[in-house]
C-alpha cells in the first residue's frame, strides 16, 4: 500500500508489473553471496556497481548487515576496481562470524542511532561516502538514520535507502511496514530542500524507479 505518492516532482512507483516484481522479489530473498545472504535484486547489483565505479567511494556504511553477503559484497567489488574501500556495516544483531580483511562490523540500533553509532569514529572516515541504509524498512528508523547522516556526509557523497518498494509487493507483511522507506525519503527532502538530488540517471536506469530504492539514490550537492 503506497502512502505517499511522490516526491520532488517524481511518482514512487516502480514501474513493473505487479506480477513480475514478486517473481523477482522470490528470487532475490534467495541470493546468497559466498554462502551468505545476500539479498540484493538484479537491477540494484547492476547500479550499485555503476555508482561505485563513478564514485569510487573511500568509505561504504551500511546501516543493516544480516548475515553480512552485502558487506563481503561491497568489499569485493571495490577491490575489483582497484580500490582500498573501507567497509563498515551496523546491525542491532550483527553475525559474530564474519571476520573479513577491510570490513568492520558493529552493532547498532537504527530507531536510536545517535545513541548507538559511533558518530567520533565515522567523521574520521575519508570521502566520498556511500551511506545504504538497509536496517528495518520502517519510517521512523528510516527517518533517525537519514538525519544522524545529514551531519556527517560532505557535498558529492550518497545516501541510498533500500526496500522502498515495499510498497508495490503485495500481501500483509509487506503492508506491515507502512510505506516507510518512502515515506522518510519524502519527509527528509522536504526538511533538507535543496541539499540532496535525487539521481534519476540511476532510479530509472533500467526504466522509472525500476529498483528497489525508487527516488532513493540521493547525492549530496
Amino acid at each position: 500500500m503506497r502512502i505517499v505518492e511522490a516526491c520532488e516532482g517524481r511518482a514512487f512507483a516502480v514501474d513493473l508489473p505487479q506480477d513480475a516484481l514478486m517473481r523477482i522479489q522470490s528470487g532475490t530473498l534467495k541470493t546468497r553471496y559466498k554462502g551468505r545472504r545476500f539479498c540484493k535484486n538484479p537491477f540494484d547489483v547492476v547500479l550499485y556497481l555503476q555508482l561505485i565505479e563513478r564514485l569510487k567511494p573511500a568509505t561504504i556504511i551500511e546501516i543493516g548487515t544480516s548475515e553480512g553477503g552485502s558487506a563481503v559484497w561491497f568489499r569485493d567489488q571495490c577491490r575489483a576496481l582497484g580500490l582500498e574501500t573501507r567497509i563498515l556495516s551496523f546491525d542491532i544483531d550483527p553475525p559474530t562470524d564474519l571476520d573479513e580483511p577491510g570490513i568492520l562490523i558493529g552493532k547498532a540500533d537504527a530507531y536510536a542511532p545517535d545513541a548507538t553509532l559511533p558518530a567520533d569514529l565515522l567523521r574520521d572516515l575519508p570521502h566520498p561516502w556511500l551511506v545504504v541504509e538497509d536496517s528495518a524498512h520502517n519510517y521512523a528508523s528510516t527517518l533517525a538514520v537519514l538525519r544522524f547522516f545529514d551531519r556527517l556526509v560532505v557535498r558529492g557523497d550518497y545516501v541510498v535507502v533500500e526496500d522502498g518498494v515495499v510498497a508495490d509487493l503485495p500481501g500483509e507483511q509487506y503492508r506491515a511496514f507502512e510505506d516507510g522507506p518512502n515515506r522518510a525519503v519524502a519527509q527528509f527532502l522536504t526538511d533538507v530542500r535543496d541539499r540532496y538530488e535525487i539521481d534519476a540517471g540511476l532510479c530509472d536506469f533500467y526504466g522509472h524507479n525500476v529498483t528497489y530504492c525508487p527516488n532513493a539514490w540521493l547525492k549530496v550537492v
